[in-house]
């Protein structure tokens, strides 16, 4: 399902781009070019069409005449059921401002709104088409991006925070430069082999993947409050209070897949790097975020003309 949907990616765009910055009344001679039509259930925010009529030109993508219309369905063929564009709009905006609330919470309140009983595979409908548009979306970012010359992998993380990264002519060197902060929390725990898995990885210029991560293992040997010169003492005993920093549990790793998330950012709050603490707790997330921060994107500062 997914290649199909990949094959379809690029029509799938100009489709969306022509239906947003253009008049959504047919051009003419558009029904001369009327060569199927089919039907589908339209869900709006407040409106429910069970026989919405869908014309398709010819050797046009069924999923493209929909967009012509302001729709967009689950499955890559054979479409029954289709959610308009602002129907995922604004869920997707409730995630940027509430990302507690959830798509079984959306699809419950779409149903209340239409008058209909509530089913679980309205939320897995919602989900698939969701994701769709969440593709569609980062492939026209992706396009504007190269657009821009910010195609760099490293782009985002070069000049994640103007006040931290940009110089005036003259500006007197810091010693530091600037100031950043990293921790992570365990709040976000995954237990291992739960349910379905997705193994697709979402493209981010933040998320620092699981393979990246991985070449870390093995760099941290120590357990929290030794130290490999012999000579140290803690006479203040914070090593044996201190918890900030400490590995989970080992019975805890061999639960849960993912304990929590490790993000790293500056003074002024903006995010650099974060990374999900897979069987590990926090206990090589420091070493993995500096690396990547400032060994594999080290840079001069660009300056204010």
């Amino acid at each position: 399902m997914y290649s199909v949907w990949d094959a379809q990616l690029p029509s799938l765009v100009d489709a969306y781009l022509h239906w947003k910055h253009h008049s959504a009344t047919a051009p003419e001679g558009s029904q001369e070019q009327v060569e199927h039509t089919f039907h589908v259930t339209h869900v709006a925010v407040f409106d429910l069409d069970p026989r919405f009529t869908v014309f398709q030109w010819g050797n046009e993508l069924a999923n493209v005449s929909l967009i012509r219309n302001g729709l967009l369905r689950c499955m890559p063929m054979s479409p029954e059921l289709a959610f308009t564009f602002q129907a995922l709009e604004l869920y997707h905006q409730l995630q940027w401002h509430q990302s507690s609330f959830g798509i079984q919470a959306y699809t419950k309140v779409l149903c209340v709104l239409h008058g209909v009983t509530y089913q679980p595979h309205f939320r897995n409908q919602f989900s698939m088409t969701f994701d769709v548009y969440l593709t569609i979306l980062h492939a026209i970012q992706s396009h504007i991006d190269q657009a821009l010359g910010h195609g760099n992998p490293d782009w985002c993380i070069q000049h994640y925070c103007p006040a931290c990264m940009l110089k005036q002519p003259g500006e007197p060197l810091l010693i530091p430069s600037s100031l950043k902060a990293m921790d992570g929390n365990n709040s976000a725990k995954q237990m291992d082999r739960a349910d379905h898995a997705d193994h697709h990885i979402f493209p981010s210029a933040y998320m620092i993947s699981r393979a990246d991560i991985d070449t870390f293992k093995d760099d941290v040997h120590m357990q929290l409050g030794q130290c490999g010169n012999a000579e140290h003492h803690d006479r203040g005993g914070c090593a044996d209070t201190w918890q900030a920093a400490s590995a989970v549990d080992e019975d805890t790793v061999k639960v849960f897949e993912q304990t929590g998330i490790f993000l790293s950012a500056c003074r002024h709050g903006i995010i650099l790097m974060c990374a999900e603490m897979l069987h590990s707790g926090e206990l090589y997330m420091c070493e993995c975020n500096i690396k990547f921060i400032v060994t594999d994107c080290v840079f001069i500062a660009p300056s204010i003309p």
